[in-house]
Parts: C-alpha cells; sequence; structure tokens
C-alpha cells in the first residue's frame, strides 16, 4: 500500500504542477471540471445513490458547470463566477454547524438526498470557477501553486503537530484523530507558505502580509473541507470516497481541501485588491 501511495503521489503531483504553470485557463479549467465529475461520482456514491442516480448526478453537476461557464466564460470572471464562489464560501461556513452537531444536525440537512444533492451542485462546481478565476490573474499559476503549498503545508503541519502534541480532540464524532494542537500546527504552517509565496512572488509587503493572514482561513476550510467529507463517508459507512488515486483514496479524498479552500481564496485575492 505505502509503495502504491508513493508511487500515484509522483505520478500525480508532477502531472498536477505541469497542468496549473503550463496549461492554458481554459485548458485548467477543463481538467479540473473533469475531476469534478469524477467527485460527483463519488458525492452521489456516498449519498447511497445506485449506478443510475449517480450517472444523474453527474450530469446535473456537468450542467451546472457548463451554465457558468456560458455566463462567465472559461475564465469566470464577472457576475456569474462570482455568484457560485460566493455560495460555496456560504456553505463552508454554514456546514461548520453540521459539524459542531454531528450526527444530529447531519441527518435533517445534508443526510437527505434533496439538500446533499443541491450542496454537491455548489461544492463541486465553485472550485472549477475559483480556479479558473484564480488562473487568469497577473501571476495566475503561481498563485495556485502558493494556495497549494498552503494547503499541503496545513495538512503537514497538522500531521506532525497532531502526532507530537495532540491531546484535545477537535471533533471526535466525525474525525477522531484530529486534535485541537494539530489544527494550531496547520495554521502556523499555512500562515508561514502564505508569506513564502508572497515573498517569492515579489509581492509588496502589505500583500505578503495579507497573505500570512490569509493562511489562517485557507488552514480553517481546508479543515473544515477535509472534516465535510469525513462526515459524509462516516456516515455512509466508507473509508474512502472512491479510488481515483490508487492508495489514496478517491477525488474527494484527496482534493476536500482544495474544494473547500479555492473559493476563499479568491475572497482573499479580491480583499487584497
Amino acid at each position: 500500500m505505502l509503495k502504491t501511495r508513493i508511487l500515484t503521489a509522483l505520478v500525480a503531483l508532477p502531472l498536477a504542477i505541469a497542468a496549473i504553470v503550463w496549461l492554458p485557463t481554459g485548458g485548467l479549467v477543463t481538467a479540473v471540471a473533469a475531476l469534478m465529475l469524477v467527485g460527483a461520482w463519488e458525492w452521489a456514491s456516498m449519498m447511497g445513490g445506485d449506478r443510475g442516480q449517480r450517472a444523474l448526478f453527474v450530469a446535473l453537476v456537468a450542467l451546472v458547470i457548463s451554465v457558468f461557464w456560458a455566463l462567465a466564460g472559461p475564465a469566470f470572471v464577472n457576475g456569474g463566477g462570482a455568484l457560485i464562489i460566493g455560495a460555496a464560501c456560504v456553505f463552508w461556513v454554514g456546514v461548520v454547524a453540521l459539524l459542531a452537531r454531528f450526527p444530529k444536525a447531519w441527518t435533517a440537512t445534508l443526510g437527505q438526498p434533496g439538500w446533499a444533492m443541491i450542496a454537491g451542485c455548489v461544492v463541486l462546481a465553485a472550485p472549477v470557477a475559483a480556479l479558473g478565476y484564480i488562473h487568469h490573474q497577473d501571476q495566475g499559476a503561481w498563485l495556485i501553486l502558493v494556495l497549494c503549498f498552503m494547503i499541503w503545508g496545513a495538512d503537514t503541519g497538522a500531521y506532525i503537530a497532531g502526532k507530537t502534541w495532540g491531546q484535545r480532540k477537535l471533533i471526535p464524532a466525525v474525525s477522531p484523530g484530529k486534535t485541537l494542537e494539530g489544527a494550531y500546527g496547520g495554521i502556523a504552517a499555512a500562515m508561514a507558505f502564505g508569506a513564502l509565496g508572497a515573498f517569492v512572488l515579489d509581492l509588496s509587503a502589505l500583500r505578503i502580509l495579507g497573505f500570512t493572514v490569509m493562511g489562517t482561513a485557507i488552514a480553517l476550510v481546508s479543515i473544515v473541507g477535509d472534516l465535510t467529507i469525513s462526515m459524509f463517508k462516516r456516515s455512509a459507512g466508507l473509508k474512502d470516497s472512491g479510488a481515483f488515486f490508487p492508495g489514496h483514496g478517491g477525488v474527494l479524498d484527496r482534493l476536500d481541501s482544495l474544494i473547500a479552500a479555492a473559493p476563499w481564496f479568491v475572497v482573499g485575492l479580491w480583499l487584497l485588491a
């Protein structure tokens, strides 16, 4: 299993970085959209849907992405892109209440197929719009890499801090392994990578400070994204959302933090502008 995980990472990571750096915005958006459609299949699976229901949900998510693409263009730079990005940000704030009151609050909301379907359309369409918007900006490809390193830093920092100092459980009903100490380590690492990324991009001192602060938000929403997919899996009795990445699980297992963080990174860029 470890060998498979390493081999998958050695293939997937360079491909992802190459796509971010060298693909035009439309190409990157197409690649992200394809991954989100795989994620839609997994989302419907966690909802308990059969093959027909999963296919129908994939088609629905594809329709939502297509409509917003038609409204906003492949870079999602106008109001259509802002609408779906804003809706996702609202969702990621609101879902915290469900995590805090799991499983009771879950049963009445995302535990219902209708609500889960609506949330899935927003959650899976928003990263397509967000990454298209970021990629279209000056130094857009490098901004996406900064976002990725903030997320990876948060994940690694949380793991190291949790293993070393973890005592107090974060939300044990959803994810017994996550601790408050791990969350603090993840926040610190994301802040450091945010500052480093802004420095490497030769941004102003004020923007370096802004990216440092943004690291806190990115780390927090990354944790929320991870916990939300864990909440789905725990309710469905699944270990992984899928098997798209051998040794790592599904698209939602690997990209949950990016799916949650990308819309909020756009908000951070708007505020810094």
